[in-house]
Formats: C-alpha cells, structure tokens, sequence
C-alpha cells in the first residue's frame, strides 16, 4: 500500500498500526530520515508536486492513504498548494497505473463549511477532486483530533489541569472530537476492507452523541482533579484582532504564520463542529474506545501539569 504524510501526528499512528498488522507500505517522505526503519517500510523520497515520485508511491499499490495536508499558510494559494494540487497529483499518478486502487482520502470537519476559511475551502476542493473520480474513494472528514504526543493542544490541557478552561467560541457551541488512535484504527480498518464505505463521505468522532460543549469539558476536567474549573471566555472580537495581527506579523517577517488567524478564528467561533458516525457502511468492526474522559490523564500539559 502506498501512504502519503507518514511524519505527521495522525500519519505517525496509522503508520504503527499498519505495521503492528503486517502490511507493506511505501511511504512519501520529504527526507527518508523523518520515520525511523522498519520491516515492511519503504520510503519513496518526494514531494506531492513530484509526479516521478507519486509514480513510484503507486505503483504496484493497492491501496492509497491519503494523509498529507496543509495546515498553515497565508493565503489560499499555500493550502491549496498541498489540499488540492497534491490531491489531484495524487490522484493522478493512481489513474496512470490502476484505476481500480482504493483511494482513502483524510479530510477535515472544516471542509463541511468551506467558506469559513482558506484551509477550510481547500480542504472541501481537495475532497470534490476525489469524489468527482469513479474510483474506489472513501473520504474521511474528522472533527479536531488529540492524542497523548500532539503538542498543538498541549496549552488548553495544561490549562485544564491548573483550574482554567479557555473558551475561544461561543457559549453555546458544540463540537465532536476523536483520539487519534482510534481515527488511526479507522483507517486501517478501510485499508483492511476495501470494499467498506466505498464512494461515501464519513464523520468521524469518539461516538458521544451530540458532542461536547464547554460545560462538559469543565466537568469532565473537575472529576479529573477533584478541583473546581472556571471557565473564561474570550470574546470573538479580540480574536479576531489577535489573528490579523498575527497575520500581518507573519507576512512582513515572512514567518510561518501560526495558528491563529482570521480564517481559523471564523472556525473557532462557529457554533456547530457536531458529527455523526452511527452508521459507516461497511465498516462494522470500527469502533471508538477513547473519549476525552478516559484520555485526559495522558495528555501533554494535563499528565505534566496535574
């Protein structure tokens, strides 16, 4: 099988578990240093915007995973760089050598409201390429998705773990979210079963029904520590001055832009990032074993911190 962002945080544990399982995988590193050696691991050194190297991540595969994706930028341009001329190089080089490969393709929840963001509306043209093939496609649209090694949400655990829960969106809001591990397991499970949930679009979360809002996150983290939380909201409006002034600092530095910025500001205050998963087709024996309850004690910043 071929696998694209091997390196990344979800690409790390799908790697693990496709080798705990015994497949072959040919993976697409920038630098065949960044994942250490293994049996039945096989790096094919390139880049998404390289067809010789997506030719050779192909060829012979059965499978393709598709996991690469930007996640920053200044612009359209920077996501759509990687989110949709990488997905259509891809997809490309699969049309080139088998039409009849199965294509398992990670989006992102963003992508069901595109014109909320840059990332988002990348991520929804990347997904429309898919599923305008007649391939074997499956595309996956996880919610925002933690686990015990991801630093990105290690400040609002270690904030949860000293008493305080950072509200950055709107009291009423509502949003699902899956361990990494068990979107891991999920796509190994439609690697494994290349029939499964063919040509649909799939939401997948931690299986907690109507998802999780603020105050659920301040109980589950007062039962943790025995301690109170208060919770402290930040209004949109200062958020969204502190993503333009990130923005325009990042572009006269020509820095990475960091992660606050407009675009993602507009993701963090819309209400509704519930998804639904009680039924995938054809993947039966998927299910989720993690919620936030059972994982919060290995988090970075809660493990280090409480």
């Amino acid at each position: 099988m071929a696998l694209t962002g091997a390196s990344g945080f979800v690409g790390r544990h799908v790697l693990q578990q496709l080798h705990a399982r015994g497949f072959s995988v040919r993976a697409l590193l920038k630098d065949s240093k960044q994942i250490e050696a293994q049996i039945g691991l096989t790096p094919i050194v390139g880049r998404l915007n390289q067809p010789d190297a997506l030719s050779e991540l192909v060829d012979g595969a059965d499978v393709v995973v598709h996991l690469a994706g930007a996640t920053g930028g200044f612009d359209y341009a920077d996501f759509a760089r990687v989110n949709l001329s990488g997905t259509l190089g891809l997809l490309n080089a699969v049309e080139q050598k088998d039409r009849s490969m199965r294509f398992v393709h990670l989006s992102s929840l963003a992508a069901r409201e595109p014109k909320l963001s840059d990332y988002a509306a990348s991520k929804r043209a990347g997904e429309d390429c898919v599923t305008a093939t007649d391939m074997n496609w499956v595309v996956l649209r996880p919610p925002a998705v933690y686990g015990p090694d991801d630093a990105a949400l290690a400040p609002l655990w270690k904030a949860l773990a000293k008493g305080w829960l950072i509200r950055t969106g709107p009291a009423h809001a509502r949003f699902s979210l899956i361990h990494v591990d068990d979107l891991a397991s999920a796509i190994v499970e439609l690697v494994a079963q290349p029939s499964a949930s063919r040509g649909h679009v799939l939401e997948l979360h931690d299986s907690r029904r109507g998802g999780y809002g603020w105050n659920d996150l301040k109980e589950i983290a007062e039962s943790a520590r025995k301690k109170p939380v208060r919770i402290v909201g930040i209004s949109p409006t200062i958020l969204k001055a502190i993503g333009v002034i990130n923005l325009s600092t990042a572009r006269l530095t020509r820095r990475r832009p960091p992660p606050l910025v407009p675009g993602k500001v507009r993701e963090l205050v819309h209400h509704d990032w519930v998804c639904d998963n009680s039924d995938l087709p054809g993947c039966d024996n998927w299910r989720p074993t993690m919620t936030l309850t059972s994982a919060l004690a290995d988090l970075p910043g809660w493990r280090d911190t409480a």
